[in-house]
């Protein structure tokens, strides 16, 4: 768990540095501090959510997929709220913010898949080749 912290921390700060030149570079788009609320506010809920996950005493691997699953669900709950929310309180559609925040979201989904991809099948080596076929 502490090596995702590091990761999801690291990726956090990445993306804001990045967005953070490409602000400061273009003369045409202005990003607003809600992009960098949203980041953080993803970092968190990645981060809870993955601790929800592993801290997860289960007793068969079935618990634990519906733990995931739920996660899941909770994941994009929150995002879409937070997106609804911001875009509310604005009153108009801003299209840098909402585009940064898909993309900031996109990016911690793909992060969060490639630390899962390793646990999707734990016990396909122990098993006979008619079984991990």
């Amino acid at each position: 768990m502490k090596e995702y912290n590091i990761k999801i921390v690291g990726l956090g700060l990445m993306m804001a540095v990045s967005t953070y030149l490409a602000d400061w570079v273009s003369a045409k788009v202005a990003v607003s501090g809600d992009a960098y609320l949203g980041l953080l506010y993803l970092v968190v809920i990645f981060w809870s959510l993955r601790y929800y996950v592993s801290k997860a005493s289960v007793s068969n691997p079935n618990q634990w997929v519906r733990r995931a699953m739920t996660s899941s669900m909770l994941r994009l709950l929150a995002v879409l709220t937070f997106l609804l929310i911001t875009l509310l309180n604005r009153g108009k559609a801003d299209l840098v913010f909402t585009s940064a925040y898909c993309l900031y979201f996109l990016l911690f989904l793909l992060f969060e898949m490639s630390e899962k991809r390793s646990n999707l099948r734990p016990n396909s080596e122990d098993g006979s080749a008619e079984e991990n076929t």
